[in-house]
């Protein structure tokens, strides 16, 4: 048989295992199909063009371009990219030594793909609602660590004095929880058309998930809104209390949609009497009248919280039906889908200023570059120079120079433990099971931290592709090769048209104003409306809101990454983001006011937002053009002190402060962005 069998089937069986990332059972059998038909081929055009100059590079340029592009698919797009390119260098530097030959190599890599596919989808018990349960209650976790967080900020008498400090990171993670739910939830019905039961059971938990996120956001508002003298400790008590009690149900609601049997009913036993009971104790004029609302928003919270404990009965088996509660709508297929569609993709592919075209012309001339070096200079294992420039180059400069120092330590750390290994271990059958227990180590360590991945990375490669060669000094010839391949990825990104985030986080901060822009404008056109639709137009607005925020969060994250401890350029940038956080909950909190029985608040309110609206604008346009925002004018309408109840007034008040602090903080970031 061909002594580099095993090797192309590990390969093709780790890329496999590596891609599969979770979500519906049709769209990772979609990914690892496509990937492992990719790497097929490319492995098999490596094979063909080896040994020929100039053929390789023109093959090589042609494939790390079309792989980069491939990303414009999102996640599977990385992962299918990402493991034909690997396949294509690997069969390009290993040549057709071992008497392999294109066809063959390409079918053993073919078999192990398709072994990982087994392994994943097959072998294991096929549960097709397993991965919507999973991501439905990931929304519940991610929103009882939020509420933790809103709750020990309350416990601590954070008020209008001292605004709360809630981790956006929670924040964005609740979004980034809803928005995964959803992807799955569309795969999931799409691969089983009609109506589904449990799909649809599933698609009413991620919303009743959604409201619960509203709701807390509304009443950590209405709570931070409140000044210190105007803290009443009995009754601040008592929505704290109420807050641990809401985020221990969503903790038992996440436990309840994963267990799949039948289980104990949860007990929703919380909502605003204990607030009431302790305003009650109190005169009515020493109450700050925002708690009376904050009790308010509980009861509509229990309600939610309830209803999601009868769809888990139903869902795991009971009779049990959900209420008409006219609380929430289960979306369409249509109305959830958060996946990029043909126009848009195909929009990103055309632009010549796409991030993705710039970034597949960089991978394509470094990896051209890794290999023409390797030929040029005989670099021995060269192919493993190359790998190192395709991994560690990534669309956005931070994340290259930090893959680039995770990927040198971990090699290092990796050699290490290669060579550790190599001095004890030959026995063929040893190394197989030394290599298994690496390669779940790597599958396991990816989604944590890549240099913990890239540890475990060096030592499986060395056993895999050359233990049979008896050559354990390759570590090392595998270390050098990653410094060269990680100075050549570092030169591409700063040289070859570099991207750098501050000119990406202004304008995606533009995008999430504009969004929440046109989520007050639809809170003050349906103030008056009590109605479901309502609900519906002002929940999608938010959503709107969260997404746009959760990009401009992630560029953020990048953003300090590239700036190297300058706190003076980041904190404009920190008080955006954070002061954006803030606008949008002032606009959730007076949404769910509207719930009130104010009747005087429309024109006020509708004042309020062409003033405001004006100003938003001037603040997007002015993050989009980098120049400073007009001069700030009176937000508040003067008739809110007399028209309006307190309730709104405050939150109008408070609206109008935001706002001004949001001005505040563009003109900080232009102003620190000017030349």
């Amino acid at each position: 048989g061909d002594p580099s069998a095993g090797t192309w089937m590990s390969l093709g069986g780790f890329n496999g295992a590596l891609s599969d990332r979770g979500g519906s059972y049709s769209s990772r059998a979609r990914t690892m199909t496509i990937l492992t038909a990719g790497g097929a081929i490319t492995a098999a055009l490596g094979a063909l063009v080896a040994g020929h100059f100039i053929a390789a590079l023109i093959a090589t340029f042609v494939v790390a371009y079309v792989a980069s592009v491939v990303r414009v698919w999102g996640t599977p797009g990385v992962s299918i990219g990402g493991s034909m390119l690997t396949a294509y260098v690997v069969s390009l530097g290993i040549g057709t030594t071992h008497g392999s030959n294109p066809i063959a190599r390409a079918a053993f890599l073919t078999l192990g793909g398709l072994w990982a596919i087994a392994i994943a989808l097959v072998l294991w018990p096929l549960r097709p609602y397993r991965p919507a349960r999973v991501a439905v209650a990931d929304c519940y976790r991610a929103l009882a660590a939020y509420v933790d967080e809103i709750s020990a900020a309350a416990a601590e008498r954070h008020t209008a004095e001292f605004p709360v400090q809630t981790s956006i990171t929670e924040v964005a993670n609740v979004r980034t929880a809803l928005e995964k739910a959803r992807a799955v939830l569309v795969q999931l019905r799409r691969g089983r058309p009609g109506s589904a039961e449990r799909g649809e059971r599933l698609l009413l938990l991620s919303e009743f998930a959604d409201q619960l996120f509203g709701h807390v956001v509304g009443a950590s508002e209405l709570l931070s809104a409140i000044r210190r003298q105007a803290v009443s400790d009995p009754v601040h008590e008592a929505a704290v209390s109420t807050l641990q009690r809401l985020a221990a149900s969503a903790r038992e609601i996440a436990a309840g949609v994963e267990e799949e049997s039948t289980c104990t009913a949860i007990e929703v036993s919380w909502n605003g009497d204990a607030m009431r009971a302790a305003i009650h104790e109190l005169p009515v004029s020493s109450v700050d009248p925002q708690y009376e609302y904050v009790a308010t928003i509980l009861d509509r919270a229990a309600q939610f919280a309830s209803a999601a404990s009868v769809a888990i009965e139903a869902l795991n088996g009971s009779k049990a039906s959900v209420p008409d509660v006219a609380l929430v709508r289960a979306p369409s297929a249509e109305e959830v889908s958060v996946e990029p569609g043909f126009r848009e993709m195909l929009q990103a592919l055309v632009s010549p200023s796409s991030l993705i075209v710039q970034f597949a012309l960089r991978v394509a001339v470094v990896a051209t570059a890794a290999v023409a070096l390797t030929e040029w200079f005989h670099i021995n294992r060269g192919y493993w120079v190359t790998i190192t420039v395709i991994v560690i180059l990534q669309p956005y400069s931070g994340v290259t120079l930090t893959r680039a120092v995770q990927r040198v330590l971990g090699t290092v750390l990796g050699a290490l433990v290669a060579a550790g290994l190599g001095a004890f271990f030959h026995d063929p059958r040893a190394i197989l099971v030394i290599a298994a227990v690496f390669v779940a180590c790597c599958v396991a360590l990816l989604p944590v931290n890549y240099a913990a991945f890239s540890v475990f990375l060096t030592p499986t490669f060395v056993l895999l592709a050359e233990a049979g060669a008896g050559q354990w000094d390759l570590a090392w010839v595998r270390v050098g090769d990653t410094v060269l391949g990680g100075g050549l990825a570092l030169i591409g990104a700063r040289v070859l048209w570099p991207s750098p985030e501050t000119s990406r986080f202004p304008a995606l901060a533009a995008v999430a104003i504009r969004r929440m822009q046109k989520y007050l404008d639809t809170t003050v056109m349906h103030f008056d409306d009590r109605s479901p639709d309502a609900s519906d137009l002002l929940r999608a607005a938010r959503r709107a809101v969260g997404i746009a925020a959760a990009n401009a969060e992630e560029s953020l994250q990048r953003l300090v990454a590239e700036a190297h401890g300058d706190e003076k350029s980041l904190a404009p940038a920190l008080s955006l983001l954070a002061y954006l956080r803030r606008v949008t909950a002032s606009i959730a909190a007076l949404s769910i006011v509207r719930h009130g029985d104010d009747t005087n608040a429309a024109v006020p309110l509708a004042r309020l937002n062409a003033t405001a609206s004006q100003v938003l604008d001037d603040l997007a346009e002015s993050l989009e053009s980098g120049r400073i925002p007009l001069v700030l004018p009176a937000v508040t309408p003067t008739e809110t002190a007399t028209l309006v109840s307190p309730l709104v007034r405050a939150r109008v008040d408070r609206l109008a402060r935001q706002i001004a602090t949001l001005h505040d903080a563009v003109v900080r970031l232009n102003g620190v962005a000017a030349p």
